[in-house]
């Protein structure tokens, strides 16, 4: 299979790596901000200016709002599918020697894009922006890039045992699917049926030893990618790391044009690996030609996949004018992405002085939201420890997330339903093996003063919620003098207002586990958006607002890397030493080496 996908790709690279680029660069060029200012327009039409589901409403607007929603999402898969479609009809002229014209090949595409508008085509719509983008695998379009399971719902899962597992055999299945519809699109291009009957064949041809060469082809392809791409990241750091020696005044230029030439290089390298795995799908679709042709025929001129005698190729000239027309055109782009990258080389460049906050303490010195995990954010040398608090049946506090105590206590009980005196005598675990007792609200802040840590409270739903909750929260905060040493946040904007009716000097942020956009009207002093929607844009329109921003929960070091490049105001954490530690290195550094390195993991997409 990789031979043969290799032997077409060879024969015509340029005009398929030259499309996939024009397509990746059209995306994100041109469709990426019109589909944002569609989603905006469609807040806005239901009176919201920011992506915020805790205030959603429903106001005279929601229709058209459903209708831009919608048009968003037939705009998207059109476009996607169009891409892939493209791929394939182009590799399958190439397989058998016809001619790569744009006017023939649209011909063979508006035919084929046609199929689309069946509501059969649903399931390839499932397929493309659910099944591909969970798995991380396949023909992923920049168009569902932002699509995943954010990290703050599988950290939790992973927390338990028995969720763990529920979560892994979830994985396990989207897994399986990728790879049984993994020919869905090249059967749906190449012949007469429609979306669910082309992932019904693609089920069947991948049957058995063919999965098996499927995966191994993949794998292979992607490891040359992962090797190209280690070799391309240490020639782009090369050029900086010697002028941070030699000449560091010219480092900032040096990085950045280095960084236009990697991105460059890598949407080769991004095209070039799509085209070799649309090629090995091609591949194995051709080797169950015959079982194709049992159950349906394919459209016309596109019936005998077997390559005909070889045409008069083209001179060598109108190939040598293609491919200098191609460098140029890079060459070009880079040079455009270099001057681009001059001032975010500098601000990237900044010595961050980002908070680390440790999420519910610290979970590798003891279980979550208890004084030994306090004790351990402090010796690892948190800024600020995070908790949450919830109301007790007797209307006092106590330092918990969950609403009830299934997990860390392997009860089927309620918070609400318990009161202070029973809860602090419950004996909580992880799945690191800690043990603690469940503390209440005063315990904590007591233990915290004495550590001399401050706190960042979450006000948290779940437990008993009465409507005096907040006033009886900041009563006893100001019995303990612990009101204006300490934060808060919450996901409810109107315990944020509520916060800030009563005592305008504290310092609160709203929760946003979803964002988009912009910033949603709030009393809040700072925002805090998971780290899944979390993005330079949202920072900047925080920071334009006049918002703090702050990000939970990170914990893959890229994550914090490159908040702390950004030097966002806060990262909430459940590795806050892995967190200081970048931190600390970051604040060391004397050239732009290192700032490079991480600029090549947020710009340059390989995969």
């Amino acid at each position: 299979m990789l031979r043969q996908a290799w032997q077409t790709v060879r024969r015509a690279w340029l005009p398929l790596v030259a499309t996939m680029m024009g397509f990746h660069l059209l995306m994100l060029a041109v469709v990426s901000p019109l589909i944002a200012w569609l989603f905006r327009e469609a807040l806005r039409a239901n009176g919201m200016v920011g992506l915020d589901f805790s205030a959603m409403r429903f106001t005279g607007g929601i229709g058209i709002s459903i209708t831009l929603i919608i048009v968003i999402m037939l705009l998207a898969f059109w476009l996607a599918s169009l891409q892939f479609i493209v791929l394939v009809l182009m590799l399958r002229r190439v397989q058998r020697d016809e001619s790569l014209r744009a006017t023939e090949i649209w011909v063979d595409v508006r035919r084929t894009m046609r199929k689309l508008l069946r509501p059969s085509s649903f399931s390839l719509f499932c397929y493309l922006f659910f099944i591909v983008p969970l798995s991380g695998f396949g023909f992923a379009s920049v168009l569902s890039q932002g699509i995943a399971v954010p990290s703050f719902i599988s950290g939790e899962l992973l927390k338990s045992p028995v969720t763990s597992a529920i979560w892994t055999g979830f994985m396990l299945l989207i897994a399986l699917l990728n790879l049984r519809f993994a020919l869905s699109l090249p059967v749906f291009a190449l012949t007469t049926a429609t979306g669910g009957r082309s992932m019904r064949l693609s089920w069947r041809l991948t049957r058995g030893w063919a999965a098996v060469r499927l995966v191994l082809a993949a794998i292979v392809v992607l490891l040359l990618a992962g090797i190209a791409t280690l070799v391309l990241t240490m020639l782009t750091i090369a050029p900086t790391s010697l002028s941070d020696v030699a000449a560091p005044a010219a480092s900032p230029a040096v990085a950045a044009f280095s960084l236009g030439i990697a991105q460059v290089v890598g949407l080769v390298l991004t095209a070039l690996v799509l085209v070799m795995l649309g090629g090995v799908l091609l591949s194995l679709v051709s080797e169950r030609e015959d079982q194709l042709a049992a159950e349906l025929h394919e459209p016309s001129g596109a019936a005998d996949p077997r390559p005909k005698t070889a045409q008069p190729s083209a001179s060598s000239t109108p190939r040598r004018k293609r491919t200098g027309a191609f460098i140029a055109a890079a060459t070009a782009l880079a040079v455009a992405f270099g001057f681009f990258h001059l001032g975010t080389m500098q601000q990237l460049a900044q010595h961050p002085d980002t908070l680390v906050l440790g999420h519910r303490g610290f979970s590798a010195g003891g279980v979550e939201n208890t004084i030994p995990g306090l004790e351990a954010a402090v010796a690892a040398g948190a800024d600020l420890v995070e908790i949450d608090v919830m109301q007790t049946a007797d209307k006092k506090f106590v330092v918990m997330h969950d609403a009830t105590l299934d997990r860390l206590a392997d009860q089927s009980v309620k918070v609400k339903d318990l009161t202070l005196d029973e809860l602090t005598q419950i004996t909580v675990h992880d799945q690191f093996g800690h043990e603690a007792k469940i503390p209440s609200l005063e315990e904590y802040i007591r233990r915290a003063q004495q550590l001399e840590m401050p706190l960042l409270i979450e006000v948290k739903s779940g437990g008993l919620d009465t409507a005096d909750r907040v006033p009886l929260l900041v009563a006893e905060l100001d019995s303990l003098d612990a009101m204006n040493s300490n934060i808060f946040h919450t996901l409810e904007n109107t315990v944020v207002s509520e916060l800030k009716r009563l005592r305008p000097d504290s310092t609160v942020g709203y929760i946003l586990a979803f964002a988009g956009v912009d910033i949603p009207d709030t009393d809040a002093d700072f925002v805090v958006v998971e780290q899944w929607s979390a993005t330079q844009e949202m920072q900047d329109a925080a920071y334009r607002e006049g918002y703090g921003f702050f990000s939970w929960t990170v914990n893959e070091s890229t994550g914090m890397r490159e908040l702390l490049r950004r030097d966002a105001d806060g990262m909430i954490t459940d590795h806050p030493d892995v967190a200081l530690a970048a931190r600390k290195e970051m604040q060391q550094e004397t050239g732009l080496a290192g700032t490079l390195t991480d600029a090549l993991t947020r710009f340059v997409a390989v995969f």
